[in-house]
């Protein structure tokens, strides 16, 4: 137990992370118990109340897409979220929520998770805690962050993480993702809307590795 953060004892959550652990690197399953921790301190921090399980199983499995259990020719987080759902119908989960599961998954590239239910939401904000710069409104206690750390070292993640990146793009040519339309017309219109470089991206998280 990480600062008095108890994760589900469930059957499902304790499959769930043992078969992320069986095909995912340190780099990947450090990364995402550190989200699921970091969802759980900003739940705290806000005092909202969530569904610890659902939020549990979608932090741990939502990066299954970087393995070989979530390969597949669409894109990651399409394939992350087949593969996650495909896990749960498989153990007698029920319909509806593995598809809650599947959602979260699907979408959390982007921010419309930070627009859905609270377990998503808090979800969704330790993901981006753990990736890269966030608003100075959105912060945790840096001693909280640091014992997280403690048991789930980042062993290079910034690196790292790019390098999971650059072989999920190396295997799929060319790759099937599209840029919001609006994203398109306003860059290529005005030119007020960059494209940031995954160095940058990645790099100003709040960590030195």
């Amino acid at each position: 137990m990480i600062l008095d953060i108890r994760p589900p004892d469930s059957t499902i959550a304790r499959q769930a992370e043992e078969f992320a652990r069986s095909v995912s690197s340190d780099v990947l399953f450090n990364h995402v118990m550190r989200c699921y921790y970091f969802g759980e301190l900003f739940a705290r921090q806000k005092g909202v109340k969530i569904d610890h399980e659902l939020m549990f199983v979608s932090s741990v499995l939502h990066d299954l897409g970087f393995t070989e259990a979530g390969h597949g020719p669409n894109r990651f987080e399409i394939e992350g979220a087949h593969a996650a759902r495909n896990f749960l119908l498989e153990r007698g989960v029920a319909e509806e929520r593995t598809w809650q599961v599947w959602h979260n998954i699907a979408l959390h590239v982007g921010d419309m998770n930070l627009f859905k239910d609270e377990p998503t939401r808090m979800m969704q904000f330790g993901i981006l805690f753990d990736l890269t710069s966030l608003p100075p409104e959105v912060s945790l206690n840096p001693k909280d962050v640091a014992e997280v750390v403690h048991y789930y070292p980042r062993v290079g993640f910034k690196r790292g993480f790019l390098e999971v990146f650059t072989k999920e793009l190396d295997s799929k040519q060319p790759y099937p993702h599209r840029f919001h339309l609006c994203s398109c017309i306003e860059h290529h219109r005005t030119g007020t809307l960059p494209i940031p470089k995954p160095e940058d991206f990645l790099g100003s998280a709040p960590f030195d590795e």
